[in-house]
């Protein structure tokens, strides 16, 4: 999922003046005005304007934990506050020094308050909450420094009765069932930013599970994942890069699993999970370096495959026995849209066709023109008689 990107968020909020913390002049003059510098373990830093030190203690605005992956929930009272994330979650109370993480007791190292409904909390708490490496105060800036900080976003799904879950952080895919502990089954690297899961199970038993990351500003990159499992462990996977403009990776082709990480295609053998047939996509279609370029295998059949470069964007019918190539856009668009295609920019890369499914000879398309779905067919016959 790599947290890199996400933990470039800048967070910047107003400096509040000393005299403005509290209504009553007292505690207004124990508290002295503070920045926050908080480091990510991954890279990046989140700057923090609402800091504070009182009574010798420094605090920090709790809204800053939705950087990291926390939500905040309130009691009917409004005493007790409880965040949680992924793996990670802790609870305390307003004037409390005692608090609850990850199931317990612990000395927050100082009393969490409340001001104009926002809730500070001890700046030591939140690093070791966090497991960052180190907390320090700079005089001459009054900045406090958090260093090794951690993210706890994540992705969990039920399938089956077991629980996979993803953590964003590190990319590690674990799987558990029941009270058992979590077995790490793969790791996705760590660029993971929009993430769903997707599960089947196959006729002979394997289940596949499709992982899709989208990321990116604008939120234009895909990466699919694709893992077979058979008896809890990953037999076969791979992965793919495409577009947002692309369509979603087949899956099958007359009963085989189709693996592609963009250069090859594996057809993998259901219940066997061995591998039954390996196509070359750059040879496929025509082209001397397979590096030069991506390939989103759309749809795979015996006579027949469609192909989507990804330097191009262009959905392509090849003729798997004689190996002609048809780019559909040509086909179906009229002269206006054919030109908007090619002169297409790289944030939208593509014609847009959608392959939606075969009947025999007849294949159907589909094009979504900023108010409706077109139609498009595409005879086999015709196009080889």
């Amino acid at each position: 999922m790599k947290s890199g990107r996400f933990l470039s968020v800048l967070m910047a909020v107003s400096l509040i003046s000393a005299a403005a913390l509290l209504p009553d002049p007292a505690p207004a003059k124990a508290a002295t005005p503070a920045y926050a510098q908080l480091n990510l373990i991954g890279g990046g830093t989140l700057s923090v304007g609402n800091a504070w030190v009182k009574n010798g203690v420094s605090y920090l605005d709790s809204s800053v934990l939705a950087n990291f992956g926390f939500e905040l929930h309130w009691n009917d009272t409004k005493t007790r506050a409880e965040f949680k994330a992924f793996e990670k979650s802790f609870a305390v109370r307003a004037g409390s020094r005692i608090g609850i993480l990850d199931g317990q007791k612990t000395d927050l190292g100082g009393v969490p308050f409340v001001y104009r409904d926002t809730l500070f909390l001890p700046a030591s708490f939140m690093v070791k909450t966090l497991e960052g490496k180190s907390l320090r105060w700079d005089p001459k800036t009054k900045t406090i420094i958090a260093d090794g900080l951690h993210t706890y976003r994540g992705h969990t799904e039920v399938f089956n009765g077991a629980v996979y879950s993803l953590s964003y952080e590190t990319g590690d895919l674990r799987v558990s069932t029941g009270n058992g502990p979590k077995r790490k089954i793969a790791n996705q690297g760590t660029k993971l930013d929009i993430v769903d899961f997707k599960f089947e199970q196959t006729p002979k038993g394997l289940i596949l599970l499709r992982i899709r990351n989208v990321y990116g500003e604008p939120h234009i990159h895909y990466e699919h994942f694709s893992f077979l499992l058979k008896d809890g462990g990953v037999i076969r996977q791979t992965s793919t890069y495409f577009r947002a403009s692309f369509n979603d990776p087949a899956l099958w082709s007359d009963g085989k699993i189709l693996m592609n990480d963009g250069i090859t295609l594996r057809l993998i053998e259901d219940g066997t999970g061995q591998v039954a047939e390996t196509v070359n996509l750059a040879e496929l279609m025509g082209e001397d370096d397979s590096s030069a370029s991506y390939y989103n295998v759309e749809g795979f059949f015996p006579d027949f495959a469609l192909i989507r470069p990804s330097d191009t964007g262009i959905l392509t019918l090849v003729n798997r026995g004689t190996g002609e190539q048809v780019p559909l856009y040509r086909v179906f668009f009229d002269e206006e849209l054919q030109q908007r295609v090619e002169q297409y920019a790289p944030m939208i890369l593509g014609d847009f066709l959608r392959f939606t499914g075969r009947d025999g000879d007849r294949l159907t398309f589909t094009y979504y023109n900023g108010k409706e779905d077109l139609i498009f067919t595409y005879d086999l016959s015709a196009s080889t008689s």
